[in-house]
């Protein structure tokens, strides 16, 4: 398997994250009718968001960004 670039890892961190708020604003839009597995949904998509972003910082700071 491919190592991922650092602008690989942010922008999918980004991606994953810009989902989770979305899934949240949703679940406000539609008045909590899909509570349970919208905010399960959007915690997981925020988890794996910040474990790419986590990875793109370890990966900017040691010069893995060329």
């Amino acid at each position: 398997m491919k190592n991922w670039s650092f602008n690989t890892c942010a922008i999918a961190g980004f991606s994953f994250s810009t989902f989770a708020v979305a899934l949240v604003i949703f679940n406000a839009v539609t008045a909590s009718q899909f509570l349970t597995p919208l905010l399960t949904l959007a915690g997981l998509s925020l988890l794996i968001g910040g474990a790419l972003s986590v990875r793109a910082h370890f990966l900017w700071s040691r010069g893995g960004s060329r």
